[in-house]
């Protein structure tokens, strides 16, 4: 009876220290951290012997800017196990952060000493090393540290900080040159290119970085200024230096005859070379040809104003609220007031080409030609220029979006799901007006709702892609589902109801990004900061097709550039503190505090707080935050640890491509895995009837019922529509 009774007890006992750790972690993803802190605190104070709750309150402590406190709590844990070398490990990064360098190298060597491949501890020993002004010992390091991952961006990018605190320029662009062949969008690494060019005189290459950081960061305040200081030096003219991309002949691939087999659907309205935000971009002169030849038609008249022949040149031009309309002579068509429509002589296989203009205001007609299918409506927009408007046909357009969105080489069954979601995105922006409607079009071209780049990117692979799954949609409850995507979600999906604005949809929820039978509970403070500092398994973990760069990912930010960009749009003053505060269960943040001298402010919307941290938007929200700082306690910079690439909702992209690839799973298996509980239904189009008053078919076209067996889907969303 008595071993009855102490079983129970045990049982009970145990339950409520699971309920209490379980506790603890609710606050610190509540963004309570102070109490999360304190109650790991009590746990470790109710079982002595157990480090765990030690371990924990430290890295809360950390994410509070409680260097002190966190190190006083790990070096209690090191009390009772003095053999963790994972805890010698971080121990040595909070003494590091603090300069500390003596105390952190004696943390890292031990715990080297007990795991020879502890890779925080080979990277800690670097920093110190290079701190301390050691060369050859730093270099040691950081070779240990780039074999052990080689394909991550981050190697580079710290090797080439330590060569340029050792003066070894030509080692230091080396290793940038590298970090950007990992990744292009690494601002951080082309700035001190840059700088390392025109060090040596190489204007032109200088020039170049600076102007590719503004295509991330369009008013970067160190790049503008350079660019102009370089201008009189340069022994090129710009567009020598950065040649446009041109388009001199027809598209020619294996012979696919997608675009005869695929039926008929509807017509989607697609803003072209759009910004962030899905508007417009200022387009004062346009340059456009066809080589099957173009007629030039009025929107609202339908009178037939030229017919241009193939390969010749024309130009349309904004003035004074009009479109101004050219023939290669120079000879003027007309001024016209309404929209204009550029239709291919052959509607089927022609296309509109757009060549680039270097004076251009918009960079997506400044720096290549761009080729589309289907229609092109140009109508003057006051005080902005020309706006650009594809009327397609919608598989037709999905031809330009799945190569958009995903490599053409990813794994097919990959490139299919991409399609039905790519699909059913689109039918639920066209049937409610999407976003755009206030802008005259259904959807824009960018992320902001989802890539179309048209014909330079179809391939053999993503056009078969949308044949097989012609009219496929996903559907919840007969519904059309909101079929969010990104790029990478760093191994962990996140639920919509847990970022601000985007609604809780009951197939949008928070797993790993893992077979069920494989995931590991990421369940407290420490977990989480091992993981997200690591390279743990995921399905858009795949080597050789997905970039290492999209699943892990450091940033390393001065203090006086995250302090200037924060002010730029909160005015805070000087920056006192940043600290991540709620996360989702994937660990992304969902509300960040920037504290400064003036005010406080807490930002919670997934978008603002990417752009926020530096010049450019980092790549999700998904990382930790270590703060560097000077002997005297001043803040000297800042470690961004990141995973993944997008919001982290819905599909992970890169995830579908290593279900496919490295399981061997299908499209329809790949979208349950992303959207539990949804049904994938196909649609058949067909054409209202002209009325009698009409000559003409109508623009508008609508969805019919399904085949039999299946559900017919609304059309109208259950919640608005929410940009990637």
């Amino acid at each position: 009876m008595l071993r009855i009774l102490l079983l129970i007890f045990s049982i009970s006992s145990s339950r409520a220290d699971a309920a209490d750790a379980a506790g603890a972690y609710r606050l610190y993803l509540d963004g309570n951290l102070s109490r999360s802190a304190a109650a790991y605190l009590e746990l470790a104070a109710s079982d002595p012997a157990a480090i765990e709750p030690l371990m924990n309150a430290a890295i809360v402590y950390k994410q509070l800017g409680r260097y002190a406190d966190g190190a006083a709590a790990l070096e209690k844990a090191l009390q009772i196990d003095p053999y963790q070398s994972d805890v010698l490990s971080e121990l040595g990064w909070l003494k590091f952060h603090q300069a500390d360098y003596a105390g952190a190298q004696t943390c890292f060597e031990r715990a080297l000493g007990i795991q020879p491949l502890q890779i925080r501890s080979i990277l800690g020993l670097t920093s110190v090393y290079s701190n301390l002004g050691d060369k050859e010992k730093a270099l040691e390091y950081l070779d240990r540290y780039r074999k052990l991952r080689p394909d991550f961006a981050g190697v580079d990018y710290i090797m080439a900080w330590n060569y340029m605190n050792f003066k070894m320029y030509r080692e230091a662009q080396e290793s940038l040159i590298e970090a950007l062949r990992k990744d292009a969008s690494f601002i951080e690494a082309r700035l001190p290119l840059a700088g390392i060019y025109a060090r040596e005189g190489k204007f032109n290459e200088a020039w170049n970085q600076y102007y590719r950081v503004m295509d991330y960061a369009p008013d970067h305040p160190i790049a503008s200024k350079m660019m102009k200081v370089l201008e009189g030096r340069l022994s090129k003219q710009p567009e020598e230096i950065r040649p446009p991309f041109r388009i001199v002949k027809p598209l020619k691939m294996e012979a696919v005859p997608v675009l005869d087999k695929l039926a008929r659907a509807v017509t989607v309205r697609v803003g072209i070379g759009t910004g962030n935000t899905g508007k417009q971009g200022r387009n004062t002169i346009l340059k456009f040809k066809s080589y099957t030849g173009l007629i030039v038609r009025g929107k609202a008249s339908g009178k037939i104003y030229a017919h241009i022949p193939p390969d010749s040149v024309w130009s349309a031009a904004y003035s004074d609220g009009k479109i101004i309309l050219k023939d290669p002579a120079g000879t003027v068509y007309g001024n016209f007031s309404g929209a204009l429509l550029l239709r291919p002589r052959d509607l089927k296989h022609g296309t509109v080409i757009f060549e680039n203009v270097r004076n251009s205001p918009n960079p997506w007609i400044r720096y290549s030609d761009r080729e589309y299918r289907g229609m092109m409506e140009l109508s003057p927009l006051a005080g902005r220029g020309i706006g650009i408007v594809n009327l397609i046909d919608m598989e037709v357009y999905l031809l330009g979006v799945v190569p958009s969105e995903v490599s053409a080489q990813w794994p097919y069954e990959s490139l299919k799901a991409q399609a039905v979601l790519a699909r059913t995105q689109a039918i639920i922006r066209r049937a409610r007006g999407g976003s755009h409607k206030a802008d005259g079009y259904h959807m824009c071209d960018g992320q902001h709702c989802q890539a179309y780049k048209g014909v330079m990117t179809e391939a053999n692979t993503t056009d078969n892609a949308v044949l097989e799954t012609e009219g496929e949609l996903l559907t919840y409850h007969a519904r059309p589902a909101y079929t969010f995507y990104h790029s990478n979600c760093g191994g962990y999906i996140q639920a919509s109801s847990e970022v601000t604005g985007w609604g809780d949809s009951p197939y949008l929820t928070t797993h790993q990004d893992l077979p069920p039978e494989t995931a590991k509970p990421l369940d407290s403070p420490w977990k989480f900061h091992q993981w997200i500092t690591g390279n743990p398994p995921a399905n858009c973990n795949y080597p050789g097709r997905v970039r290492a760069s999209e699943f892990r990912w450091v940033r390393i930010i001065k203090h006086k550039d995250m302090e200037f960009r924060i002010n730029k749009d909160y005015k805070i003053g000087t920056l006192l503190d940043l600290i991540p505060l709620k996360r989702s269960p994937s660990g992304n943040v969902n509300s960040i505090r920037l504290a400064g001298s003036k005010k406080t402010v807490d930002v919670d919307r997934e978008h603002l707080i990417r752009n926020i941290l530096g010049f450019s938007s980092i790549k999700s929200t998904l990382f930790f935050i270590e703060v560097n700082r000077f002997k005297n306690g001043k803040v000297r910079n800042y470690w961004i640890y990141g995973g993944g690439w997008g919001h982290g909702i819905g599909m992970c992209q890169s995830g579908a491509a290593g279900m496919a690839g490295k399981y061997g799973r299908t499209y329809r298996e790949i979208i349950e895995f992303y959207f539990p509980g949804t049904k994938i239904n196909k649609l058949k189009y067909i054409r209202k009837k002209p009325s009698a008053a009409k000559a003409r078919p109508p623009a508008t076209v609508s969805v019919s019922t399904p085949p039999a067996g299946s559900v017919r889907p609304a059309l109208a969303p259950q919640r608005p529509a929410v940009a990637r």
